[in-house]
């Protein structure tokens, strides 16, 4: 599926309207993480406060009763305390699986059911955007709810400053002035940061899609690669590539080393401050030794929550590159519209499912155009588009299906793609894929299907005849990736599991190429009987299926194309 870029600021306000939707859905999570927090922190914050009454008792006073009181509340507190931190931290566990289960929910969606893209990524080939792929749907997946699960940290913080500006102040005002000086260093800290780990951010997270790609063209086509004496490119591939996710990791940590050191230093500088300040206070009597103690207590939370701040503030660059490159997969746009979920989608096609095709264009950047294509197919009849290798076969058939852009029109009982439902077509790769597992367990991805639906499926597909050789027939295991089974035997598997489907349209893409003459034929004369209510459009060269087909459509390769085979 090509994955689309979009411009830097396009590309932010997309997330940024992610980022917001992934709130919303996470939102009584939030909240109930919020409650807990405010009442953690306050007990919190009030040890401090205790811990120097207590001290001011037992040490000033020398009152043994008072200061075992306040020990005994200082229990209470702390117990308080641990209530609101498990609360916290259990409702923001739950609001970042919330969370991320509507985000992997909608872009499973959208790659199911919108994988046509009128961009390509730059420069960017299917390996690669199968790679980035996988990155966006892992690793900036897990950015974005990990900012959902540090969201509560911002009204810990806010809760720090509302209780400790009004109880510095009332310490000693130039307490409160030590720590105030801290707020206009941190905030240029934190203006001349993020735009730059921003930046190094999204290279880095570029450079993994680039491995990603290449670690998945290795895996997948090893021994072909290997036949060839290739594979020892691939591998080098792969080390530059390793070497490029080396180099802006190192980039990216360094400038949050320094920008997180700085962070830190700061408040540090601080706390030495307010030692010497609090010290002559509390030499000059202003002050008492408890409430001294309080102070520095109070200024390591300070230091704490600059350090959050900053972490937080680094969180949010990150979640607003990631969610942008995701935002890119769902195609929101700049409102940050997402796919509706799908009971507010069209329901199945109704009516007599007749395809019609007016003028289907495929433009090809640095190629010819494909087509134009114009059809009109009933239920019951069979297409067949020949022509030579590279002439586009394949290219309109994704077309068809909505897995590729094009101009022109597609309809289906008079309705556009975007009203079918993900079933209304089945399409069969010429090399499809197939999970690990059994034959069945593959069969059944569809949904659960009755015994008797499964054996006809396999029939008519001809599985009984592929597997005839296998001691465990349809519960024999496929292997990674379906290697433990012929080129022709995967085709018959994913032909069957197109059949369970029930769609009206089939698109079959070579579906018997790898298959022997005999076996080609007979489950041809099988798959004629059983789609007599289904268009079935079919992308070959056998001659076998051309001579079964109602009409044929000869595809041509322009001499501007021979001139570069």
């Amino acid at each position: 599926m090509p994955l689309p870029t979009r411009p830097g600021a396009a590309s932010r306000t997309a997330g940024a309207a992610l980022l917001r939707h992934c709130l919303r859905h996470a939102r009584p999570q939030v909240l109930r993480s919020v409650a807990w927090a405010v009442l953690r922190q306050c007990s919190f914050l009030a040890l401090p406060w205790l811990l120097g009454l207590a001290l001011d008792a037992a040490v000033r006073r020398a009152d043994p009763a008072r200061a075992a009181g306040y020990a005994a509340a200082l229990c209470a507190v702390a117990l308080a305390e641990y209530a609101g931190m498990r609360g916290w931290q259990l409702w923001s566990n739950l609001a970042e699986a919330r969370a991320g289960a509507w985000l992997r929910t909608r872009l499973l969606r959208s790659v199911l059911e919108n994988a046509a893209r009128p961009a390509h990524r730059d420069g960017g080939d299917e390996g690669e955007a199968a790679g980035d792929l996988a990155t966006r749907a892992g690793r900036d997946v897990e950015t974005v709810v990990y900012w959902v699960h540090g969201l509560t940290t911002w009204v810990v913080i806010g809760t720090t400053v509302l209780v400790l500006v009004p109880s510095l102040a009332g310490l000693d005002p130039a307490l409160l002035l030590v720590a105030a000086t801290t707020v206009p260093v941190l905030l240029l800290v934190n203006r001349v940061f993020p735009p730059l780990y921003g930046v190094r951010a999204e290279a880095l997270a570029r450079a993994h899609a680039r491995r990603s790609g290449t670690v998945e063209e290795l895996l997948s086509a090893l021994l072909p690669l290997r036949g060839v004496g290739a594979d020892r490119l691939m591998v080098a591939r792969h080390h530059r590539h390793s070497a490029d996710v080396t180099r802006h990791t190192l980039r990216l940590g360094a400038v949050s080393a320094l920008w997180e050191a700085t962070a830190f230093a700061v408040p540090r500088l601080a706390v030495v401050a307010g030692l010497l300040t609090g010290g002559r206070a509390a030499l000059d009597g202003r002050i008492t030794v408890g409430q001294l103690t309080t102070f520095v207590l109070w200024m390591g939370t300070v230091s704490v929550a600059v350090t959050a701040a900053v972490a937080r503030l680094g969180d949010r660059t990150d979640a607003l590159v990631a969610a942008g490159r995701v935002a890119a997969v769902l195609d929101t746009g700049a409102t940050g519209t997402v796919p509706a979920p799908r009971a507010d989608r069209p329901g199945p096609v109704t009516g007599e499912p007749v395809l019609e095709v007016a003028g289907l264009t495929v433009t090809r950047p640095g190629r010819p155009p494909l087509g134009p294509l114009t059809l009109t197919a009933r239920p019951g009849e069979w297409i067949a588009l020949t022509g030579p290798t590279g002439s586009g076969k394949t290219t309109l058939l994704r077309a068809l299906a909505g897995l590729a852009s094009a101009e022109g029109s597609v309809t289906l009982a008079g309705h556009p793609p975007h009203a079918w439902p993900h079933l209304t077509v089945g399409l069969v790769p010429e090399a499809p894929l197939l999970m690990r597992g059994t034959v069945t367990d593959n069969l059944l991805l569809t949904g659960d299907h009755p015994p008797d639906a499964l054996a006809r499926a396999c029939r008519t597909a001809g599985l009984d005849l592929a597997l005839a050789g296998l001691p465990h027939g349809t519960d024999t295991d496929v292997g990674e990736r379906g290697r433990a089974l012929s080129g022709g035997q995967r085709q018959l598997v994913a032909l069957a599991r197109a059949l369970l489907h029930d769609s009206p349209v089939l698109l079959l893409d070579g579906v018997t190429s790898a298959l022997d003459t005999g076996t080609e034929t007979e489950v041809l004369r099988r798959l004629r009987r059983a789609t007599a209510g289904r268009v079935v459009v079919f992308a070959t060269h056998s001659p076998a299926v051309r001579a079964l087909a109602d009409r044929e459509f000869a595809l041509t390769l322009p001499l501007t194309e021979h001139l570069h085979v």
